[in-house]
């Protein structure tokens, strides 16, 4: 692994904004050292966490506001046709469509424009989709293996998709494909291993180089910190440091082959938003960051291989607390980058 996150600022991915042009502005304003194009689910309900993920997949039909996969002659047309790209390396079957990301070509606009080094993008990972889209017979198309290699191979092209796009408009790429589903691994609800979901995310997760996952709730974290093709492990560090830093002998190991970790310091809810202060986050990131230390890392060394983000996706919130919250982020990470790293 050679991305170093230096404690930049960063989105988890979805704004509350309705309009494009004030998003982007707002991105490049609040994280100018690694932006990412935002998904605006308040601008069309196609622009949805899993809807927008799955957007294009063959067989896909919306019944009752569900997900469905329905197995009829186009469905098996469409499977034909992504098997055959995939093994050609042909992306384009998987191509974002502007009705499901109004935001992604000119946020690309903006960042061959501007010059920008590195960008973000990112895409709801095989998990949360797989659990959240139907098949025939009424079950996830997770748990159906075939259904499930579909959709691998599909959000895997479209993983590479945003990585190519972002690469030739001149910016190294930094592709998250988050799992908020994973909040339910170990439960009833759930019936994989860690090793199913590591190789199903890390089929996925190897369509670009440079790779994060986020989960915006507790789960077992040793599934992210473990997975090969992981880069960058992001959670909610305001409501979740406890549960996330009892991993002590998965972080270490993670750290030393490179990878790094996304802060979700900035709170998303609107009154601990509206509480919080960058001095209140800085130390209580600190004091988080103090229990990496412990396991044999320099203050440093942890920061350049941190980032600093609000704690989930916004797009559901309110424009007030998504300014709030990314005001934070911002700030917190010029004081970080400016005492700790030199920059």
């Amino acid at each position: 692994m050679t991305f170093l996150g230096n404690c930049r600022a960063t989105g988890i991915g979805s704004l509350p904004a309705t309009d494009v042009g004030e998003a982007i502005a707002s991105v490049f304003a609040d994280c100018p050292d690694l932006p990412y194009w935002p998904q605006l689910p308040k601008v069309s309900a196609a622009e949805g966490m899993n809807e927008q993920a799955a957007a294009g997949l063959p067989g896909l039909v919306v019944e009752e506001k569900r997900l469905r996969v329905v197995q009829t002659e186009a469905f098996f047309l469409g499977v034909e046709r992504l098997l055959a790209a995939y093994d050609a390396g042909d992306t384009q079957p998987a191509v974002l469509a502007p009705e499901s990301a109004a935001a992604f070509e000119p946020f690309i606009r903006q960042v061959r424009r501007r010059g920008t080094p590195e960008a973000k993008g990112q895409i709801a990972g095989p998990v949360t989709v797989g659990m959240a889209i139907l098949g025939e017979d009424g079950t996830p198309i997770l748990y159906d293996a075939v259904l499930r290699e579909v959709l691998t191979k599909f959000l895997h092209l479209r993983v590479r998709w945003q990585a190519e796009r972002i690469a030739r408009a001149g910016a190294a790429p930094v592709v998250f494909v988050d799992e908020p589903s994973l909040a339910s691994f170990g439960t009833p609800f759930f019936g994989w291993s860690k090793e199913q979901v590591q190789e199903t995310l890390g089929a996925v997760a190897s369509g670009a180089e440079t790779v994060g996952s986020h989960c915006c709730s507790n789960t077992d974290w040793s599934i992210l910190l473990g997975c090969p093709e992981v880069t960058i492990v992001s959670f909610d560090a305001f409501g979740f440091a406890d549960n996330f830093l009892i991993y002590r002998d998965d972080i270490a190991a993670f750290l030393e082959r490179g990878g790094n970790i996304a802060w979700g310091i900035a709170p998303t809810d609107p009154e601990a938003a509206a509480a919080a202060t960058v001095e209140s986050l800085r130390e209580r990131l600190l004091g988080q960051v103090e229990k990496v230390e412990a396991l044999g890392f320099e203050r440093e060394q942890v920061l350049r291989q941190s980032l600093i983000t609000p704690a989930c996706g916004l797009g559901t919130r309110d424009a007030d607390t998504a300014r709030v919250a990314f005001a934070l982020t911002r700030d917190l990470s010029v004081s970080l980058r400016a005492e700790y790293l030199g920059l």
